[in-house]
């Protein structure tokens, strides 16, 4: 171990430093002691192996943490600090670039024209996609190629034959300023076609009471809740079709505790058949057995059955996505467009520059404050998912220190670094919203949203010299290797110079 291994351990240690360092006080201290170092390294290094190629995996020091996320990164911004250079405005480039080229109807390029100045950059963009649609649909139904489509294909019946596909509030918008448009005279009956919603008269009464430990213990989201609901209602349906014991019963009134082990394995076995007929994804068979086991789960806990019939071993479905991860010029376009068209470039830098040199979780990046951060110690405070109360410092990467610095220079009203006033809804929107923008614009066409950031971050970690997968664990604040390796891609071509280093140990 180096000198900086060997001293940084009393460094962190002393008074002096705790005392001009108040906010390490409270939180976890990793990465830099022998028994972290040896947690990092567990499975991996025998204590008794003192084999060369297994040495460097001690060596994990302070210095060396920081090096590795100081230099993760290597994109270039060019010119991007220049002041003189004109702002350009996201709408013009949407104008310019989509909406010309793309749209073909004329009185709909006019009635975009107007949402070019005034609305905001992402609601033209909704109206623009709307209007792909609706050519899409009207050139279907019409059997003639979009781009010979013209304002004379738009025809009472063709237009009425579009209202039968409204699933949004954004298409039944769309609708009525088109109908508006083209038949000024006439009236539709413009209604958004929604998906049922189950109320709570249409819920098992047990049911309920698993919503109401969902929400309140589990803090889990509305929208999880209703499929957890959906999935054990058909579940209850699926028992009342096909067992003559529930015959009798409606499926809100089922008996609990007439339900036996057998009918939930036998509800497995449907639905592993329906992933075989091509019914169901492997995932979608997955969850929806995992929320039954877990509502029975919940019922056995509270007493409410005797028998735990509930623990069954899930569905196994491979969860591993690959994605493609951004090239340090891709991430350098993207950080270029956010100078050139951002109203908040600032702002803008520093949020996604936070998801990228630091991985960091929406979740992470709406709690950070600016006490969390010390700009003289490099030291950032992370609240990690469903860890708030225990804080994680890290190291602050120099692009980073240099993008939140110039951030704290011009916003410092509000204790929130990134969050403000807005509630987590809202300010998840809005990010969301302005990464598409950014994505558009420099030619992205990556899935995954803002967790792109994160994904992208852990891939990178796992290429660098001697960083281990333990180390890597840690910096991505997960508990589980498991979970790490799902944050890790490699493309066509690594994997080909992988194999080619392989085969060329044994020629």
């Amino acid at each position: 171990m180096d000198q900086d291994s060997n001293n940084v351990i009393n460094e962190l240690m002393s008074s002096s430093f705790l005392q001009e360092n108040e906010l390490w006080k409270g939180t976890e201290l990793l990465l830099w002691n022998a028994s972290s170092t040896e947690e990092f390294t567990n499975g991996i290094k025998n204590p008794h192996d003192e084999h060369l190629t297994t040495d460097a995996v001690w060596d994990v020091s302070k210095s060396k943490v920081r090096n590795v996320m100081d230099t993760l990164f290597l994109y270039n911004l060019g010119d991007s600090q220049d002041v003189t250079s004109p702002k350009r405005s996201i709408s013009d480039w949407l104008w310019e670039n989509k909406i010309l080229p793309n749209i073909l109807l004329d009185k709909v390029k006019i009635f975009l024209k107007r949402f070019q100045t005034s609305k905001t950059p992402m609601k033209l963009y909704d109206f623009y996609a709307e209007a792909i649609e609706f050519q899409k649909q009207i050139a279907a139904f019409i059997k003639k190629p979009i781009w010979q489509l013209n304002d004379l294909d738009i025809t009472e019946r063709n237009f009425q034959y579009c209202l039968n596909y409204i699933h949004s509030d954004k298409k039944k918008s769309f609708h009525i300023q088109i109908a508006k448009l083209y038949f000024p005279s006439q009236k539709f009956n413009v209604v958004k076609i929604s998906k049922p919603k189950l109320t709570d008269q249409e819920l098992h009464p047990f049911l309920i009471n698993f919503n109401n430990h969902l929400q309140a213990e589990e803090n889990y989201s509305p929208e999880y809740i209703s499929e957890v609901n959906r999935n054990v209602m058909l579940f209850m349906k699926w028992l009342a079709d096909n067992y003559a014991t529930f015959n009798e019963f409606t499926i809100y009134s089922i008996p609990v505790w007439l339900i036996e082990r057998d009918h939930i394995f036998e509800y497995q076995n449907h639905l592993k058949r329906c992933h075989l007929k091509g019914v169901l994804s492997e995932i979608t068979a997955s969850n929806k057995f995992y929320c039954v086991t877990t509502f029975f789960k919940f019922l056995y806990g509270n007493r409410i059955i005797s028998k735990n019939i509930g623990s069954i071993r899930g569905i196994n479905a491979v969860r591993f996505l690959h994605r493609t991860i951004p090239s340090n010029n891709q991430l350098s376009a993207f950080f270029r467009t956010i100078d050139l068209y951002s109203d908040d470039p600032e702002y803008d830098t520093a949020f996604f520059g936070s998801l990228l040199h630091l991985g960091l979780r929406f979740c992470e990046a709406e709690r950070l404050i600016w006490d969390d951060i010390n700009f003289k110690a490099s030291i950032i405070k992370i609240r990690g998912k469903g860890k708030e109360e225990i804080p994680v410092p890290l190291h602050l990467p120099e692009k980073l220190h240099h993008y939140l610095e110039s951030l704290y220079k011009i916003r410092t009203h509000n204790a929130s670094v990134f969050k403000g006033d807005l509630s987590k809804s809202a300010f998840y929107k809005k990010m969301l919203d302005k990464y598409k923008c950014f994505a558009m614009i420099s030619d992205w066409a990556f899935p995954g949203g803002l967790h792109l950031f994160r994904h992208t971050f852990i891939t990178k970690l796992s290429f660098k010299d001697n960083v281990h997968p333990q180390v890597v664990k840690r910096l991505a604040r997960h508990d589980r290797l498991e979970t790490t390796s799902k944050y890790l891609h490699r493309q066509e071509q690594e994997l080909n110079d992988a194999m080619q280093k392989i085969d060329s140990i044994w020629r």
